[in-house]
């Protein structure tokens, strides 16, 4: 008999609900039945019946109903394990974990600690059986917070590399967006939240602007249910610092891995990032990337060999950092050759999805 695992996620699209997916194929791929329980007509709802996933539709914004929902569905599909990716489905499989005896993981998609004290050490440790950390930084801050060292597992974020390679660009997608090919590109791919640092990128082109170099720098993403809102205001921004033909803004796109392609280098000035699974596929395609130190950043991205770190919130920096790319491309062009290989032997999806089911059969196995 198959063993079945329940992954459950409440997120609709961003980094998180990307690596839920890869993990929710990945593991069936290997043999195990997986269920994907998510919010009704989510794109990871979507996403996941356009790969052939057993999906459940569940509304987790009200938690009694969302609880019985998943209680059904864990006795009529007996359900071995469960998998929780965000903090609402956590709670919910905690409870449903409690009143059916299975076996409950937490994968730590950020970097934050445990905010709510002993309450939170009790949820975290107590009741749920591991916790899976997408970078040792993560894992790092999760320990600090009361949680045993051995209770969590370090498993990184990774990416499907069959799917993404280095490619040369492709001139008619260039030529949609009405730039021209002779053009350096450089840009960031990410959900527009303040703390992936946006403002301190305009200001950076703003400076390489002034300094009289052509280019143009691609913002791709969108900011959830405030999209529209967060690129109106980085437009605002960049028209005040009389930038605006440098920039194109997409906002979200399906295609952003074939925007990325585009791309010279990769930037991601975050403030605070606990991986960002953007950069894992930059290093894919091939391209250099400058990015800030913090949280999970240095473990993917190796100063001076595959890109270079920065500061947070320093602009001065980031543009120094870019200026000495686009002034010595052969040395670039090294950096996103060294970048794929670190991500061949660091990131491979395959890799992830070996060690996620090796946890989950020693939890399975406990007596």
């Amino acid at each position: 008999m198959l063993t079945t695992i329940l992954q459950i996620d409440k997120q609709g699209f961003t980094g998180q609900s990307l690596r839920t997916l890869s993990e929710a194929r990945g593991i069936s791929e290997r043999g195990y039945r997986v269920i994907l329980a998510c919010q009704p007509e989510s794109v990871l709802e979507k996403d996941a019946r356009e790969f052939s996933l057993e999906v459940l539709p569940l509304n987790m914004k009200k938690f009694f109903p969302a609880l019985i929902g998943l209680l059904r569905c864990i006795r009529r599909e007996k359900v071995d394990l469960i998998s929780a990716h965000g903090y609402r489905d956590h709670i919910l499989s905690v409870a449903a974990g409690i009143m059916t005896g299975i076996k409950v993981v937490r994968t730590k998609h950020n970097h934050k600690a445990l905010k709510a004290g002993p309450f939170s050490r009790f949820i975290y440790g107590r009741l749920t059986d591991r916790i899976i950390a997408v970078s040792n930084y993560t894992k790092d801050n999760m320990v600090k917070s009361g949680l045993p060292l051995e209770h969590v597992t370090s498993i990184h974020t990774a990416i499907n590399l069959k799917d993404l390679s280095p490619q040369p660009k492709n001139d008619e997608l260039l030529k949609s967006f009405n730039v021209p090919l002779d053009f350096p590109v450089i840009g960031s791919v990410a959900r527009l939240s303040d703390r992936k640092g946006m403002h301190f990128l305009l200001d950076a082109v703003k400076i390489l602007s002034d300094e009289g170099r052509h280019f143009i720098c691609f913002i791709v993403g969108g900011g959830g249910s405030s999209s529209q809102n967060k690129i109106e205001i980085l437009q605002q921004r960049a028209q005040t610092l009389g930038i605006s033909h440098c920039l194109v803004f997409t906002g979200w796109r399906e295609d952003a891995s074939q925007i990325l392609s585009l791309f010279d280098i990769f930037i991601l000035p975050s403030l605070d990032e606990a991986l960002g699974r953007s950069l894992l596929e930059a290093m894919a395609l091939g391209k250099p990337v400058v990015a800030s130190r913090v949280g999970g950043i240095p473990e993917a991205v190796d100063d001076g060999k595959t890109g270079i770190l920065v500061p947070p919130q320093d602009a001065p920096a980031l543009a120094k950092a870019l200026a000495f790319m686009l002034d010595n491309p052969e040395k670039t062009e090294e950096m996103g050759r060294e970048g794929r290989k670190r991500a061949e032997e660091l990131f491979n999806e395959e890799k992830m999805i070996e060690k996620i089911c090796s946890l989950y059969e020693e939890l399975l196995n406990q007596v």
